[in-house]
């Protein structure tokens, strides 16, 4: 087990719901939040992101500017903050920049866990 996979492990985990889709995005964002812990400069990545096909985009700009704003911080942070239990944690995950693609069978075990939870 990698340290950003222990790290993310003892954040306290989202257990509710709505659908299938937001579990397996939740888990799918885990997966990168531990990725982020142990590849720090993948916040890059996603500063980049944002410049390319966000900043010049009106209907994104709250979304770019808190993004901004919270990539400036510790990754640690970041990755508390994206995958807490409530309505902020939900507006990171659903408006996330692009950090990194994880490898296809990595997506696959990730999405075939999260659709055997219940």
């Amino acid at each position: 087990m990698t340290d950003g996979a222990r790290f993310v492990e003892r954040l306290p985990r989202k257990t509710r719901f709505y659908d299938r889709h937001e579990r397996r995005t939740y888990e799918m964002t885990c997966a990168i939040a531990a990725r982020r812990i142990d590849a720090p400069d993948l916040v890059q990545n996603a500063s980049s992101f944002m410049e390319r096909h966000m900043k010049d985009d009106p209907s994104q700009s709250q979304q770019y500017a808190v993004w901004r704003n919270l990539l400036r911080r510790d990754v640690e942070e970041i990755v508390r903050l994206l995958l807490e239990d409530s309505s902020d944690g939900a507006f990171l995950r659903d408006t996330q920049p692009v950090f990194c693609v994880l490898p296809l069978e990595d997506r696959k075990r990730i999405l075939s866990s999260a659709s055997e939870r219940r």
